[in-house]
């Protein structure tokens, strides 16, 4: 055991991408102290792979039709209160991150220039050039370094939320540097930290996105929600997984069988691409269950002249990784894991939840490791990096507001319990059996025989785990200790995705089930995942009530 050194701040915020870095920032400019932790450096973070957009109707009359399009695309699960407040006020949030530096792409006239996303049926996608992401996560950080109230810290990787009594103080966090532990003590808490699709072994997450926060908040008494619905990209390269952005198809791009046949005739002849993202992935998995010998593929051939722009950065990528002209060459593709619906269960004002959504004191979460039900059973494209800017300052402002009440501290010496020892389990090999598992049994098409194997192989890969040590007794740069609190991470996401999974007995949004193909009467029903009295996990169906507020 490591001895931990205590330090103080009003909020403590964990994860450094776009939803992190607003809620420090907004809290900063509220005058809280606080301390913005990561463990890699915050242009690292998932948020900068974000190219596409950001969905915001300030080239429309009002936000109805974007409403409209998420509330659609949610298929029966979306909270209406919080779609209808991300939406209304996406222009204020577009106009607050232009004051703050970033250069949206605009047409000559000085109108926003927009992309569209499956799923939309208005091209309301505003970017900044190819790198929409990138170009936010840079002008935040140069805000963030300028605010005397603001300290930030990488390498630093939270294993363990302090609580006393009903309260969240804290996290246990430890340097990956050189292994040093901290007790950060805080009024309040932000959970920042992504989702944790690194448990599928083809997914467009950076490897630094283990669902930390899920598997944190989850041991506090918080509840995860609607863990089922798992976004797979259709257009993710074949065996790497990295994704082509979806506004090629709205450009023209085509999705093509082994034999030249368009593929989404078969499936959706009025919509074809557009279908949607969780439709399109689902045609193409059953495609290649059903013909696993052959590939398909997607083809930009037909792209007209003035719809290029929308296919730079498809371009950039096949010429990257690999090494051919996307516009003269099809490229082989699969469905990716892409984004998590699901996430800790949150309200409107991004406090944590329970299982019988009562209020977890201290604890708010925002971004893709937050579900307050803006996405429904399935992200429209474009709606996440308006959610994390949303969502990301409300949080930092709630915290601010919450931090004035000054919680008790608990004064007990917290040790950072790390397994050094001898033995000839390998944790790669482990890690690798989960991601491979789960892409076999729990990914874009399952079954309850899938889902119950998929729950038997996670259980003993965590007695597995029980039993592994770290050979390695360093305590500098030593991979292995940060290698086996992620895996901890990414076999408790596992079981809230197979858990959920079987709790929902049928077809809905990106969840696909082959014995119970169609939607039945679940519209407004979440699935909540928990730890009981007990300690173990928990799982049932509960109806939405958040709304009801």
């Amino acid at each position: 055991m490591i001895n931990c050194k205590a330090l103080e701040s009003d909020i403590l915020v964990i994860g450094a991408g776009i939803a992190g870095c607003c809620a420090a920032l907004e809290a900063g400019l509220a005058g809280k102290k606080v301390t913005l932790i990561s463990k890699i450096p915050p242009l690292h973070a998932h948020s900068v792979s974000a190219r596409g957009g950001i969905n915001v109707s300030i080239n429309e009359s009002d936000a109805a039709a974007h409403i409209k399009d998420t509330l659609e695309a949610g298929d029966g699960i979306g909270n209406k209160d919080a779609i209808k407040m991300m939406c209304e006020n996406a222009p204020t949030h577009l106009l607050w991150l232009e004051k703050l530096g970033v250069h949206f792409s605009k047409n000559d006239s000085g109108t926003y220039q927009n992309k569209a996303f499956g799923g939309s049926k208005i091209a309301r996608a505003c970017f900044s050039k190819d790198r929409t992401g990138l170009a936010i996560m840079i002008t935040l950080i140069k805000q963030i370094k300028k605010n005397p109230n603001i300290t930030l810290l990488d390498q630093m990787m939270a294993v363990k939320l302090l609580r006393y009594e009903r309260q969240i103080l804290g996290a246990q966090v430890f340097h990956l540097r050189d292994t040093r532990c901290y007790k950060f003590l805080a009024n309040a808490v932000i959970l920042a930290t992504g989702g944790g699709l690194n448990v599928y072994q083809q997914n467009t997450n950076a490897v630094s996105t283990t669902g930390d926060g899920l598997a944190l908040a989850i041991e506090v008494g918080a509840a995860l929600r609607d863990m089922e619905f798992v976004q797979f990209h259709p257009l993710g390269l074949r065996k790497t997984g990295i994704q082509i952005p979806e506004p090629v198809l709205a450009a023209g791009g085509r999705i093509l069988d082994a034999s030249g046949a368009r593929l989404l005739e078969r499936f959706y002849p009025d919509k074809l691409e557009l279908a949607g993202r969780d439709k399109v992935s689902i045609a193409i998995a059953k495609e290649l269950i059903k013909n696993p010998q052959n590939e398909l593929f997607l083809d930009l051939s037909n792209v007209p002249k003035d719809k290029e722009y929308a296919i730079k950065e498809a371009e950039k990528i096949a010429e990257t990784f690999l090494n051919v002209d996307i516009k003269q060459h099809k490229v082989s593709i699969a469905p990716s894991a892409h984004y998590l619906m699901g996430g800790v269960s949150s309200d409107i004002e991004c406090h944590a939840l329970d299982h019988q959504y009562g209020i977890v004191n201290g604890l708010y979460v925002a971004g893709e490791a937050a579900c307050n039900g803006v996405h429904g059973a399935n992200r429209m494209g474009g709606n996440s990096l308006l959610e994390v800017v949303v969502f990301g300052r409300k949080a930092g402002r709630n915290a601010a507001k919450y931090s004035a009440n000054k919680p008790v501290i608990s004064e007990k010496t917290t040790l950072l319990d790390i397994p050094f020892g001898k033995n000839n389990l390998d944790i790669g090999e482990i890690t690798q059996r989960l991601k491979s598992s789960m892409s076999k049994n729990a990914a874009v098409i399952r079954c309850a025989k899938s889902l119950d194997d998929q729950i038997a192989i996670i259980e003993q890969l965590k007695m597995m785990l029980c039993e592994y040590k770290i050979n390695d007794s360093s305590l500098r740069y030593n991979p292995q200790i940060k290698q086996y609190f992620e895996l901890k991470s990414l076999l408790t996401i596992s079981s809230a995705i197979c858990y959920a999974a079987k709790q929902r007995q049928e077809s809905r949004g990106a969840h696909y089930r082959t014995d119970f193909e169609n939607s039945r009467d679940y519209a407004g029903v979440n699935s909540v995942v928990y730890k009981n009295d007990n300690g173990l996990l928990q799982s049932g169906l509960v109806k939405e009530k958040l709304g009801e507020e």
